[in-house]
C-alpha cells in the first residue's frame, strides 16, 4: 500500500464518519468547536506500511490541503510523500491551515469556498513577550473554547512539523499562531519539532515577527527554508542560528506526476493546434484595466507574437477577474482544472508559462516548461528563480510592466528558440532538487527521540513515493 494524495472531494467524503468526533466533544462537556467539514481535514493518515509496535506518531501543523492552491496542495502532498518515504510506518495528524487564519475575510479560499469550515476559538500572543503567559493560559484550560480541541490533535506525538506555507513576513497572522503552537510543542509539550518548507521575509517595517522567529526558531530541533533568500534572511535577523537549506518539498514531483484527463483534453481540443503559452496571475496587482492600453494587455498581445495562443488558467478564487482579460485579448480562459497534476499536464505542452506564483514556477519546471515570473509578495519567487541555477531568469516586476516589454518578449523568444534543449536541463535540475529534498525525510527522524526512532520501518526509502502505481496518484 502507497500514500494516495487525497483531492479535496476525497477529503470531503470521510466527513461523516470523523464528524464522530463532534458527539465525542459534547459527550465530554466541550464546547461544539468543530464541524464535519473541519473534521475531515483532521482526520489522521494512516501509515502507508502498518506495523506493531506502531511507528511514529507526526503532528503535521499547517496542512495546506483545505486550501483551492494548486501549489499549497501539492506542497503537502509533496511533504506527506516524503515523510512516508523515510518513515513508512508513521500515522500523520493534520492540523488543518484554516485554523491558523486571520478569518475576518471568510473562507473563501478554501475548499467549497469554506462552507461548513470552523475554526477552534482560542486565544494568541500578539507579540513574543506573551508567549509564557498565553502559554499558561492554555495549559490552565483558559485559552479559550477551543483549546482542548487544538491540543488533542497534538496527544501522543512524537514530532510535529510546522510546514512554513504561507509564509514568515510583515504580521502574517497564521506566521504568528504557528510560530506560538510550535514553541508550545517544544516549551510546554515537550515534543520534538521541527520547521520545514520555510519563507522567511523579515524586515523592520512593522517588526513583530522577528523576535517570534528568534523565540521559537531558537528552541526547535532543526529550521529548514527552501529557498537561498530566505536563509540570507534569516542570518540577519537571526545571526547564530543553525538552519538549513531543502528545496519545496514540491520538488519531490517527476514528469511522471502530471494527469491528462478529460479536462485537459478538452481544454487542448479548445486551444487549437500550434504554440501555445499559459497565463496565470500571481498575488501583486497589474495595470489590467479593461482597455487595450493596459499594461497587462500590451504584454499578452507581445507574448502572442511568439506563440499564437494564450491559456489563462485561474488558479484559485482570487483569480477569477482574468476572464475578462482573456475574453478582450482572445485568448482561452480556464477554470476547469481543479488539481495540480492536471496543471502540470497542461503546461507541459506550452512553450513557457508566464506567472506569479511560486510553485507554479517549480512544477513548470518538473515537467520541462519554463516560466517568465513576476515577483511577489515577498522574495519567494526569486528564491525559486535561484534554485532553478537561472534557467527561468530572474523574475520581473508585474506593477511596471511597460518598461519591461521588451525584455520579456525576448525571453519568451529565447525559450521558444532553445526548445527541448532548454526542458532537458530544466528537469535535470529538477532531479538534483529532488534528490536533495527527499533527504527532508531524515532531518525529521533525526530530530524524533531514541527510543521512538527505533520503532520506524526498517524497510524506509525502498520504494518511490510519489511513482504511478496502484494506490498512487
Amino acid at each position: 500500500m502507497s500514500y494516495k494524495p487525497n483531492n479535496a472531494k476525497r477529503i470531503l467524503a470521510k466527513a461523516k464518519a470523523v464528524a464522530a468526533a463532534r458527539v465525542r466533544a459534547r459527550r465530554s462537556g466541550e464546547p461544539d468547536v468543530s464541524s464535519a467539514a473541519s473534521a475531515a481535514f483532521v482526520a489522521p493518515i494512516p501509515p502507508v506500511t502498518p506495523t506493531s509496535p506502531p511507528g511514529p506518531r507526526v503532528v503535521l501543523l499547517n496542512d495546506c490541503r483545505d486550501q483551492v492552491n494548486y501549489g499549497s496542495n501539492a506542497l503537502v502532498d509533496g511533504l506527506i510523500a516524503i515523510l512516508f518515504e523515510r518513515m513508512p510506518n508513521a500515522t500523520i495528524v493534520p492540523v488543518p491551515s484554516h485554523w491558523l487564519i486571520e478569518t475576518s475575510h471568510g473562507f473563501g479560499a478554501f475548499v467549497n469556498d469554506g462552507e461548513g469550515l470552523r475554526q477552534p476559538r482560542v486565544t494568541y500572543p500578539t507579540v513574543a513577550d506573551q508567549f509564557e503567559a498565553v502559554a499558561d493560559a492554555w495549559m490552565g484550560g483558559r485559552g479559550g473554547p477551543g483549546v482542548k480541541t487544538f491540543l488533542r490533535q497534538f496527544e501522543g506525538a512524537d514530532v510535529v512539523v510546522l510546514n512554513g506555507e504561507g509564509s514568515i513576513y510583515r504580521t502574517n497572522v497564521s506566521a504568528i499562531r504557528e510560530l506560538f503552537l510550535a514553541w508550545l510543542a517544544k516549551e510546554r509539550l515537550g515534543i520534538p519539532t521541527v520547521y520545514v518548507n520555510g519563507s522567511i521575509h523579515l524586515t523592520d517595517v512593522q517588526p513583530v515577527l522577528p523576535a517570534m522567529v528568534r523565540k521559537t526558531f531558537r528552541t526547535l530541533d532543526a529550521v529548514a527554508v527552501r529557498e537561498a533568500p530566505s536563509l540570507r534572511n534569516l542570518e540577519q535577523y537571526a545571526p547564530g542560528l543553525a538552519a538549513h537549506l531543502f528545496p519545496d518539498s514540491a520538488f519531490v514531483f517527476t514528469p511522471d506526476t502530471a494527469r491528462v484527463t478529460p479536462a485537459v483534453r478538452a481544454i487542448r481540443r479548445q486551444a487549437g493546434e500550434g504554440p501555445y503559452f499559459c497565463f496565470d496571475p500571481g498575488t501583486m496587482p497589474m495595470d489590467d484595466r479593461p482597455d487595450e492600453g493596459s499594461a497587462l494587455h500590451q504584454l499578452i498581445s507581445r507574448l502572442k507574437h511568439v506563440a499564437p495562443r494564450a491559456i489563462f488558467v485561474a488558479s484559485g478564487p482570487a483569480d477569477r477577474y482574468i476572464e475578462r482579460i482573456a475574453g478582450e485579448t482572445g485568448s482561452l480562459y480556464v477554470d476547469a482544472i481543479v488539481d495540480y497534476r492536471e496543471w502540470m499536464a497542461l503546461v507541459a505542452d506550452a512553450q513557457f508559462l508566464v506567472t506569479g506564483r511560486y510553485h507554479n514556477v517549480i512544477l513548470a519546471a518538473v515537467v520541462g516548461c519554463p516560466s517568465i515570473s513576476f515577483g511577489s509578495t515577498t522574495h519567494k519567487v526569486h528564491g525559486a528563480c535561484e534554485m532553478l541555477e537561472g534557467l527561468a531568469g530572474s523574475p520581473y516586476d508585474g506593477t511596471d510592466l511597460r518598461p519591461q516589454l521588451d525584455s520579456i518578449e525576448h525571453q519568451a523568444r529565447a525559450y521558444a528558440d532553445q526548445g527541448h534543449d532548454l526542458r532537458d536541463q530544466l528537469q535535470e535540475v529538477c532531479r538534483r532538487r529532488r534528490a536533495e529534498v527527499l533527504e527532508l525525510g531524515g532531518l525529521v527522524e533525526d530530530a524524533l527521540r531514541p527510543d521512538t526512532r527505533g520503532r520506524v520501518n526498517v524497510n524506509a526509502g525502498t520504494t518511490d513515493p510519489t511513482s504511478p502505481g496502484p494506490g498512487r496518484f
